[in-house]
């Protein structure tokens, strides 16, 4: 969902560079987030929480089907695949 509205802004734009990011947003988006997670759970904040044995939470990607049928059906799946994450992949897919 991100990268179909991202990609027709970037469509809009219609220069190379657009044209290259095409199909980049998402992933990118959820590295960043992948980033945040583990900052959060290397910190000494969560250190001294796990010491009180609080349970971690787990990155959630939702939505991994590709809605642009030129890409590959796994897209998504196969670039989000992490340590300690969940994944809601389709049945179809």
């Amino acid at each position: 969902r991100v990268d179909t509205e991202i990609d027709k802004r970037l469509d809009a734009i219609g220069s190379d560079e657009a044209k290259a990011a095409k199909g980049k947003s998402a992933l990118a988006n959820a590295r960043l987030a992948y980033e945040a997670y583990e900052e959060v759970f290397s910190s000494d904040r969560w250190a001294a929480l796990d010491k009180a044995q609080a349970n971690k939470q787990r990155p959630l990607w939702a939505s991994t089907g590709v809605k642009d049928p030129s890409l590959k059906d796994t897209l998504y799946v196969d670039e989000l695949v992490a340590p300690n994450t969940v994944n809601t992949m389709p049945e179809a897919t």
